[in-house]
C-alpha cells in the first residue's frame, strides 16, 4: 500500500468484485433504533419478574463482567441441558437447586424479552435523556439507514445491478436487511418459502443454487424475531400481530457459543453450513464485514479456517473502530482478531481493516494526510463511501 489514496483505491476495486457477501453485526442496527448488546442486556433483565428475575441475575453474576445477554442464553441451554440429564432434574445456582421447569421458563422469558425489544426498539438513557422503550402502538426501529445501503450497493450505474453473486450475512434478529431489499425490489432467499407466513425448507440458502440478479442469499446466523418453531409445523417465519403464533418465547434466537441441542438442528445446522461454503471460494471473491465486534468465536473460527485454505481467493475488508490496547492507553490498533488475521503470513495480504484511524492491509498502514477522523467503520459512514466513492 503505497499510500492512503492508493489504498482507497485498491477498496473500492474489491467493491466492484463481482461475487460478494456483506457480514452486518449489530452496529449496523443501532442506529435504527435497536440497542446493542449491553443495552439490549440491561433492558431483558428489566423485563424479567419473580423467579426469573432471580435466575437471570445469579448466571449473570456467574459469568465474566464482559458478559451480555447471549452469554447468559447459553449458560442457561447448558444448565438447561445438565438438569435434563440429572436425576432430580435440578441444577444448583448460587447455592439453590433450581428446577428444569424452571430454567425452562427463564430462557422463554429471555427470548421473549429479546423478541418484544428488537422489534419495537429501545434507546437506552443517556447524556439525560431518557430511555424510550418502543411499543407495537409507537415502534422506534427506522428501516432508512438499511434502505439507503441496499440502494447504493446496487445503484443503477453500478455494475453490481446485473449480478446474481452478492449475499448477505447476519448476526442480527432484525429483519431490517430483508425489509429493505423488499423495499428495493429484491427478494431475501432466507430459506423459506412461502409469502407473510413461510415455511422452512433451507434450499433457496445453499449458494450452488442459481438465482436470478434480483435475489440474493441473506444468512442469519442468529436467527430472527420472525422465525418461529411450531409443535405442529415445525419452522415458521410468521408476520406480527396474528392471534395464532403469537408466542414469542417460540421465537427462535441462537443462543451464543452453547452446544445446545438447537444448535445442531435446522435452521441453524443448515445456515451455517451455507455460511462455510460462502466463505470459501476457488474464484475472487469479497467478504466485506461492518459493524461486527468480532466477539464471536463460532463466527470468527469459521471465518479464519476458511481464510487459511490455500485454494480459497476470499479477500476480507472489515469497517471497524480501532479499539483501547489496554485501560488509559492511545487508540493504535483496531480488534485484535482482524490484526492477528492481517498479520498472520497465510493470507495477511487478502486482509483489509478500514478503520477511524487509517487503513491497513496485511502489516502495512495508512492514514489519511492530514491525519482526521474518518467514519466509514460506521454504517451510514460506509453507505457515504459506497455512495461517494471516495474519503472526503
Amino acid at each position: 500500500m503505497k499510500s492512503f489514496e492508493h489504498g482507497v483505491e485498491e477498496l473500492l476495486k474489491l467493491l466492484e468484485l463481482s461475487k460478494q457477501h456483506w457480514l452486518l453485526g449489530a452496529g449496523a442496527s443501532v442506529e435504527s433504533g435497536i440497542p446493542l448488546m449491553y443495552p439490549l442486556t440491561a433492558r431483558v433483565k428489566a423485563c424479567l419478574v419473580g423467579q426469573e428475575a432471580v435466575i437471570f441475575q445469579s448466571i449473570m453474576d456467574d459469568l465474566s463482567l464482559e458478559a451480555h445477554v447471549e452469554h447468559a442464553l447459553s449458560h442457561l441451554g447448558d444448565l438447561i441441558a445438565l438438569a435434563e440429564r440429572s436425576r432430580l432434574k435440578t441444577v444448583t445456582i448460587a447455592a439453590a437447586n433450581i428446577p428444569l421447569a424452571d430454567l425452562e421458563a427463564t430462557y422463554k422469558a429471555v427470548i421473549q424479552a429479546i423478541a418484544t425489544t428488537v422489534r419495537y426498539g429501545y434507546r437506552a438513557a443517556t447524556g439525560g435523556a431518557a430511555e424510550v422503550i418502543g411499543t407495537h402502538l409507537v415502534p422506534l426501529v427506522d428501516v432508512d439507514a438499511h434502505q439507503r445501503f441496499v440502494r447504493q450497493l446496487f445503484k443503477a450505474h453500478s455494475n453490481l445491478e446485473a449480478r446474481s453473486k452478492v449475499g448477505f450475512i447476519t448476526t442480527n434478529y432484525d429483519t431490517l436487511l430483508e425489509d429493505a431489499l423488499a423495499m428495493e425490489q429484491r427478494i431475501a432467499l432466507d430459506g423459506f418459502s412461502g409469502g407473510a407466513i413461510a415455511f422452512w425448507n433451507g434450499i433457496n440458502i445453499d449458494p450452488g443454487q442459481a438465482n436470478s440478479a434480483r435475489s440474493h442469499q441473506v444468512l442469519k446466523l442468529h436467527g430472527s424475531v420472525d422465525w418461529f418453531r411450531d409443535a405442529e409445523v415445525d419452522l415458521l417465519r410468521v408476520r406480527y400481530g396474528v392471534k395464532y403464533l403469537a408466542d414469542l418465547s417460540s421465537t427462535l434466537i441462537y443462543p451464543q457459543a452453547t452446544k445446545y441441542l438447537e444448535t445442531q438442528k435446522d435452521p441453524f445446522a443448515r445456515i451455517f453450513d451455507c455460511f462455510r461454503k460462502t466463505l470459501r471460494s476457488s474464484d475472487s471473491n469479497l467478504l466485506a464485514i461492518v459493524g461486527y465486534s468480532f466477539g464471536d468465536d463460532h463466527i470468527n473460527s469459521e471465518i479464519e479456517s476458511a481464510l487459511a485454505d490455500r485454494r480459497n481467493k476470499t479477500t476480507l475488508i472489515a469497517f471497524s473502530k480501532e479499539v483501547l490496547t489496554a485501560p488509559g492507553a492511545v487508540d493504535t490498533t483496531p480488534c485484535g482478531t482482524l490484526m492477528r488475521w492481517a498479520n498472520d503470513s497465510r493470507f495477511g495480504s487478502r486482509i483489509y481493516v478500514a478503520t477511524d484511524k487509517a487503513l491497513y492491509n496485511g502489516t502495512a498502514k495508512a492514514g489519511p494526510n492530514p491525519a482526521k477522523s474518518l467514519d466509514w467503520w460506521t454504517f451510514a459512514g460506509l453507505t457515504n463511501f459506497l455512495e461517494q466513492g471516495a474519503m472526503t
